[in-house]
């Protein structure tokens, strides 16, 4: 993570977040979940998994529902990074975000994964 977030040219606050098992939708994963925001009010409420539509059905978006640290006038970057059982980045991805006042759901596109192999998600959000 820390590699991710030096290779970033923007400034960012992060506060860790964590979220219970009963937070994320079930992907026969653990419910280990690492999240970071960029400030306390960010507050990430649920991680769900979207699948392909066709056989062999593969994780290829994840949906990160969210609070934005700031109503209005603010863009974040949000990251996501799936592990297997042995930490080993399997997947990635990220999408922009405007703030919003209302609670948004920020779909990050993944290359095409297995859902047996993931077993952990880290999520980043940072402010630009």
């Amino acid at each position: 993570m820390a590699v991710l977030l030096g290779l970033l040219v923007t400034a960012s606050y992060a506060v860790l977040i964590s979220l219970s098992s009963t937070d994320v939708n079930a992907l026969g994963g653990t419910g280990l979940v690492d999240v970071s925001c960029p400030a306390s009010t960010c507050q990430i409420t649920r991680v769900s998994w979207t699948l392909t539509t066709s056989p062999p059905y593969l994780v290829d978006r994840v949906n990160v529902q969210w609070t934005t640290a700031k109503p209005i006038g603010a863009t974040y970057t949000v990251y996501v990074v799936l592990y297997d059982n042995n930490n080993v980045v399997v997947s990635s991805g990220s999408a922009t975000q405007a703030a919003s006042p209302l609670q948004v759901t920020t779909t990050v596109d993944v290359s095409n994964i297995s859902p047996s192999v993931v077993y952990r998600i880290e999520v980043v959000i940072v402010e630009q």
